[in-house]
């Protein structure tokens, strides 16, 4: 499997370590389907987990999936699931495309804000937006669901503007019914005076 992610892991604290190592009842297997009634959204790369922790709270009436391979960011989001225990949240410390193709349920949404854009031409295999990726999320979406993806990079927008002509299975809306909260990554693009961009996707 290509790597999507780059290795980047930061040094783990005592408290980042307890976390990781405890069996909290927010983690999720692949064969595992939430025991939820809400609508599902599945959250890849939610990084340092600052923003995707108040995102949950803010939208009570979905059931989130974080997806996170990153052991600092995942440990944060797990501290947080023990400290507040909200209802709407399950996690998984892994890559995006193992967990969705191991799947045997269909989400609401899926959520992907600032993927590592991996700049250099000899790493463009490595982007998680690609044609098989996006016939990857038709088949793991519901037939009314969404798909939104923010990023920063302009390399990596006009490589998802190529991929979206390219493709068929899903056409560019406007609403998305999900309310998020600036990420650290969206800040730094902000202060680097880069353009924000938001894509969201339905089935054509």
């Amino acid at each position: 499997m290509i790597k999507t992610f780059s290795s980047r892991a930061g040094r783990l604290s005592d408290t980042n370590k307890k976390f990781l190592e405890l069996q909290s009842t927010c983690l999720i297997k692949h064969e595992t389907k939430p025991q939820t009634k809400l609508p599902i959204v599945i959250d890849i790369g939610f990084g340092d987990a600052q923003s995707f922790t108040k995102d949950v709270v803010n939208n009570k009436n979905h059931c989130f999936i974080g997806i996170e391979p990153y052991k600092k960011g995942f440990a944060k989001a797990v501290e947080f699931y023990e400290k507040e225990k909200p209802k709407n949240l399950y996690l998984y410390n892994g890559d995006a495309r193992e967990f969705l193709e191991a799947i045997e349920y269909k989400a609401s949404f899926v959520r992907i804000h600032f993927p590592d854009p991996w700049p250099k031409k000899k790493h463009i295999k490595r982007r998680l937006i690609s044609l098989s990726f996006l016939h990857l999320l038709n088949q793991k979406i519901l037939e009314t669901g969404k798909i939104e993806i923010i990023t920063d990079s302009k390399t990596y927008q006009n490589h998802i503007e190529d991929v979206l002509k390219e493709q068929k299975l899903f056409k560019q809306i406007d609403n998305f019914e999900i309310s998020y909260e600036v990420s650290t990554f969206h800040n730094k693009g902000l202060k680097k005076g880069h353009e924000i961009r938001r894509y969201v996707l339905a089935k054509a």
